[in-house]
């Protein structure tokens, strides 16, 4: 039997990379399907091209804005998506996403989650199977927090309530998820970190860590009640041990 091949749409980013090169790993053929490899989902240009052949496509696309801008990208390239994989005979798409993103409050809260909630409703009425994965924040959205946030010698952090999650963890979930059975119709699958932190001190911890210059000054945002991004206590959510202590041990390196 063949090695599956598996298209990673958004396959040169930070994710789409670690995903394809565990899916290498595993022994599937990967196309890296990115503006970069005139693979332009947004517009469609190259898209059909990307996907002939494929037996699964894995959309790690993204988007780096929290304007409304996110709702038109997400939710034309996910039509897009959809129209060339139902078109090219894909067995399977799996779409990365973000816990609670559907909720009315999250989507509220800035343009990116009102995008990825748009981008779930399209793949909702997908012709192809669909492999729904949400994860919660990861790790690495603190390093993001301090780069947004500075204003003059303080750095400014909107004040949450996470349940930050390891970012292999997610790669490893997608990976895992392409390489298995695709379902019926529609499923959804859902990870999360082993404990809940506020985004104000991962943000300091990591400055900490990477000596970042500034003060880290939580902002309180209004109305976001404090646990509005947490995995609601009744949904069914895997859970990585790996902790944001253990990922910032990591980063110092050997003492």
């Amino acid at each position: 039997m063949s090695a599956p091949l598996v298209t990673v749409l958004g396959g040169t980013g930070h994710m789409g990379a670690a995903v394809a090169g565990r899916l290498e790993d595993r022994g599937a053929q990967v196309r890296r399907a990115a503006r970069s490899t005139g693979v332009d989902a947004g517009t469609g240009a190259g898209l059909a091209e990307a996907l002939a052949g494929a037996d699964v496509v894995v959309d790690c696309l993204n988007v780096p804005t929290q304007s409304r801008r996110a709702v038109s990208f997400f939710s034309g390239a996910a039509a897009k998506v959809a129209r060339a994989a139902e078109a090219a005979g894909v067995g399977h798409v799996v779409v990365l996403s973000i816990v609670n993103v559907a909720d009315p409050l999250p989507r509220r809260l800035t343009g990116y989650y009102a995008g990825k909630a748009a981008q779930e409703a399209v793949y909702a009425g997908a012709r192809v199977p669909v492999s729904l994965v949400r994860t919660t924040a990861w790790f690495t959205l603190a390093r993001m927090f301090l780069e947004m946030g500075r204003v003059g010698p303080v750095r400014l952090v909107p004040s949450l309530q996470l349940q930050p999650v390891h970012p292999d963890a997610v790669a490893d979930l997608l990976a895992e998820v392409a390489l298995g059975e695709p379902p019926q119709e529609r499923r959804l699958l859902q990870l999360a970190g082993p404990e809940v932190i506020s985004s104000g001190a991962m943000a300091a911890s990591l400055a900490e860590t990477d000596v970042v210059p500034g003060r880290v000054v939580p902002l309180p945002v209004p109305g976001a009640p404090g646990r509005s991004l947490l995995p609601h206590a009744d949904q069914q959510v895997a859970t990585d041990a790996r902790t944001f202590s253990a990922w910032l041990e990591d980063r110092r390196g050997p003492s």
